[in-house]
């Protein structure tokens, strides 16, 4: 790959443009040798000089990286920017120089004769002034220019060349020093604008939700941003952005369709390299269950009868069959308030650090932590707040179907809606 490859993928990139121009690679031209050509032969018009090559045949000036180091070192020899080296005393016929001119209105009347700013010449003539012109000292240089390349048709000109008093421009660089300089720079606001990128990726990022398992509050196509969690931690109501653990590669596989797949040797589709939005439910030191496909947190118990929870009203899986019926109803034997035990009571697991339970607000559709457990925080990128396309969801995203139960178990007393 040549630099000049690599600059037009960076500016492509960054959206950047800039009016410079780089030699083309060396190329052989099956012809017969040709000699050198001077400095002082070259064409006006900017034709590129020839070189006989070893073979006798016809070769280009030097290869693009060779060219650029030359640049490189003429220009640091020269200066850069503001003290890039004058040329106006010093150029000759046939020299390539780019005028520079920082003020807007000199640039204007500049340009109104037909000298553009950045643009490469070729010095067609050279004459010492000497004498008076009205109440004007002429005992200048003029220069006699042309465009060294075709430019735009509206800045084309019918009277090229033109002449001017050297000195009418602040700056005249030599083409290398410009074209070092201007590559440099353009390197330079690449790799900002790359490093800026890169910056923004590692806090920020943009995700399409790929499904209905968040609806209503996201629907399918949906684009949101995601802060990533680094300086705070999820909190619960709040849309989590996430890789696949690696306990839902297992539930799949233990699940009815994997069992079958397995014994039909037939393979399932993996979830590597998909991320996934749910909601939370439940945060570190949270104690949760599921009753009824309904995934809840247990606020406090004063005793048996008396206890509050918030209760995420998802509701039941479309294919409960595929999964173990412990998935949506966790039964197992717990220890009650008065030391006794009692058999058909929801698990209740209190949630360790690290650990985050999440649920998708449309149950029908979503595999969850009821499904595979607790989710680590090993596998959170961030949290999603905001819709921005398209535009008639546009805004934040609205709260989950959280409820407040009060009662000996959830969904066997009265509740309120949580904001």
């Amino acid at each position: 790959m040549n630099l000049h490859l690599v600059i037009t993928i960076l500016l492509s990139c960054t959206g950047y443009s800039v009016a410079f121009s780089l030699p083309s690679l060396s190329r052989k031209v099956p012809t017969a040798p040709v000699t050198r050509v001077s400095r002082a032969n070259r064409i006006p018009g900017g034709s590129v000089a020839l070189y006989e090559s070893k073979e006798g045949g016809i070769d280009s000036e030097p290869n693009l990286f060779s060219k650029f180091l030359s640049n490189l070192k003429t220009a640091s020899s020269d200066g850069f920017g503001t003290r890039a080296k004058n040329v106006a005393s010093t150029m000759e016929v046939g020299d390539v120089v780019v005028p520079l001119c920082g003020n807007l209105d000199r640039r204007q009347s500049l340009a109104q004769i037909g000298l553009y700013a950045g643009v490469e010449y070729v010095i067609c003539n050279i004459e010492e002034g000497n004498g008076e012109e009205g109440n004007r000292l002429i005992n200048e240089r003029i220069a006699t220019v042309k465009p060294a390349y075709p430019l735009r048709p509206h800045l084309e000109r019918s009277d090229w060349p033109i002449s001017l008093p050297v000195s009418d421009v602040p700056l005249w660089l030599p083409r290398a020093t410009y074209e070092a300089g201007t590559a440099l720079g353009t390197l330079a606001l690449a790799g900002t604008y790359l490093a800026i990128a890169s910056i923004l990726a590692t806090f920020f990022r943009v995700a399409v939700v790929p499904s209905e398992s968040m609806e209503p509050a996201l629907m399918p196509g949906d684009v949101v941003i995601v802060t990533r969690s680094i300086f705070t931690q999820p909190k619960a109501n709040d849309v989590v952005f996430f890789n696949p653990p690696s306990e839902l590669d297992e539930a799949i596989a233990n699940s009815k369709i994997g069992r079958a797949a397995a014994t039909e040797k037939v393979n399932i589709a993996s979830t590597k390299g998909k991320q996934f939005l749910k909601r939370v439910v439940g945060v570190p030191g949270d104690v949760v269950g599921v009753r009824d496909s309904n995934p809840y947190v247990t606020v406090e118990c004063k005793n048996d009868s008396e206890c509050t929870y918030r209760v995420d009203r998802t509701g039941a899986y479309s294919r409960p069959d595929v999964f173990p019926d412990e998935s949506w109803n966790r039964v197992t034997p717990t220890i009650r308030f008065d030391g006794t035990t009692e058999t058909n009571a929801e698990i209740s697991q209190t949630l360790a650090k690290g650990q985050y339970f999440v649920a998708g607000d449309n149950g029908y559709r979503s595999v969850d932590s009821r499904v595979w457990g607790p989710l680590n925080q090993k596998y959170l990128f961030g949290t999603a707040n905001w819709i921005i396309f398209p535009m008639n969801h546009f805004g934040p995203i609205q709260p989950g179907p959280f409820v407040v139960e009060e009662g000996p178990s959830p969904g066997t007393a009265s509740s309120d809606v949580v904001q």
